[in-house]
């Protein structure tokens, strides 16, 4: 026989598609009794006598509620709930239940700041998940999805990884060793830096290009100098016209 009461459970943590049992917790049950079972006050059982009403869900001789292949949408509250014949309450049992997808593998990923390294546990998309971080094959004291080192705590030869759990499954990550500069420039001032040298660069090459511009136009001309012909002529002509503009001392007017 049931012992009178209600009796409320934790949650039960299931892996999508399990094979799901929600206890009823007593001896077997009556054929003349009624039973009744909700999930978030929604009837899926309904058994009154030998007579079945609404059967969503199956149940064993004990009462309790089976679930074949649960989704995650079979998660929440179920309420079972029995009477005798008369109609007086027996028993009634609260149970949560809590369907999760298992954690996928987790990647390190490793991103190179100012001063250190930001180390992103990258499978981190459920609040249901905890993360935990292992430097050197020992657990680190962080429980976040992103670990930052600092460059003067971060030796040659370190080794970081990240487990991701849950309350059906636990995965880790593969070992990442991050190695950064010591300069401490970040990505931005790198790309600034050689920018700025690719620029000085290509100033340097044009000002080369004029210079041995000039250089070969100052040959040149130089060279068109010394080949010109010289002249030996007279600088003046006489032509016979010029009788006429003779001066009168020649006596010849």
């Amino acid at each position: 026989m049931f012992s009178p009461g209600k009796f409320v459970s934790s949650c039960i943590y299931k892996a999508v598609g399990d094979k799901v049992v929600i206890p009823f917790d007593g001896a077997s049950l009556p054929a003349y009794n009624e039973l009744k079972w909700t999930h978030n006050q929604t009837r899926v059982y309904y058994k009154k006598g030998s007579q079945i009403k609404n059967s969503e869900l199956n149940i064993d001789q004990h009462g309790s509620l089976v679930l074949e292949n649960v989704q995650k949408d079979k998660s929440g509250e179920y309420r079972g709930i029995t009477y005798d014949a008369d109609g007086s309450l027996i028993k009634e049992t609260v149970q949560q239940l809590c369907v999760q997808e298992p954690v996928p593998e987790p990647t390190v990923l490793v991103e190179c700041v100012e001063k250190g390294v930001n180390l992103t546990c990258s499978a981190v998309n459920d609040k249901s998940m905890v993360v935990s971080w292992m430097k050197n094959s020992m657990k680190a004291n962080v429980t976040r999805a992103v670990l930052y080192v600092n460059s003067s705590e971060l030796k040659s030869g370190d080794n970081f990884s990240c487990t991701v759990s849950n309350k059906i499954s636990q995965t880790s990550a593969k070992e990442v060793e991050p190695v950064c500069s010591d300069t401490g420039l970040d990505l931005w001032s790198i790309l600034v830096v050689l920018t700025g040298g690719g620029i000085l660069m290509l100033f340097i090459i044009c000002l080369v290009c004029v210079c041995r511009g000039c250089r070969q136009n100052k040959r040149k001309a130089e060279g068109e100098e010394q080949h010109q012909p010289v002249s030996f002529m007279p600088d003046y002509i006489y032509q016979p016209d010029d009788q006429q503009k003779l001066p009168s001392t020649f006596g010849y007017l």
